[in-house]
């Protein structure tokens, strides 16, 4: 299997190159930073969506994973009572979001000029959601519980975790939004 990490690596080596032209080399470091982290979000999701009947593991190996991801953080931040694990859901959907943005801009905005500063603003959502995913932590004083790390807090919420539907049915909504806005 692939070393995804290579891509962040790639990320961190490109825009030292000084042979290389700047704005070439800044769009380049922004998509490996974009893929390096979502690949690393969906390769977690995959595996504890792997066994969900109404999950959303049909989605994730699509063009379509690139839009579900961030909904699917969302969502689940949404049913969670604790607010410090909310915010971080939610500061991992909105990282991941302005990363895609960004890549975006890289990838399809040809009249735009990418610059040392875009590459600096992907390494911060970058590192805000890896840091998020080791650091992560559930606490219930209830139960004398304690969940630390992404993957296991996700399979600790798996009756919780967002539907297929409700993915789907969040993206139309906002696709019906702004079709008419």
């Amino acid at each position: 299997m692939f070393n995804i990490g290579e891509f962040k690596e790639v990320a961190n080596k490109v825009p030292n190159y000084k042979s290389l032209p700047d704005e070439g080399k800044y769009r380049t470091a922004i998509g490996r930073d974009y893929y390096f982290i979502f690949l690393k979000l969906r390769e977690i999701v995959k595996d504890v969506e792997n066994d969900r009947e109404n999950g959303i593991i049909l989605y994730l190996n699509r063009g379509m994973a690139h839009t579900v991801l961030p909904i699917y953080f969302e969502l689940l931040s949404n049913s969670i009572r604790s607010r410090k694990l909310k915010e971080d859901l939610n500061n991992i959907s909105d990282s991941l979001r302005a990363l895609r943005k960004l890549r975006n801009k890289c990838d399809y905005n040809l009249y735009s000029t990418i610059t040392s500063y875009e590459v600096r603003e992907a390494e911060d959502e970058l590192n805000t959601i890896e840091d998020i995913i080791s650091n992560i932590t559930y606490k219930n004083q209830r139960d004398k519980i304690e969940i630390i790390g992404l993957k296991d807090i996700l399979n600790h919420f798996k009756e919780n975790l967002p539907s297929s539907d409700d993915v789907l049915n969040k993206i139309y909504s906002r696709w019906i939004i702004w079709w008419f806005n």
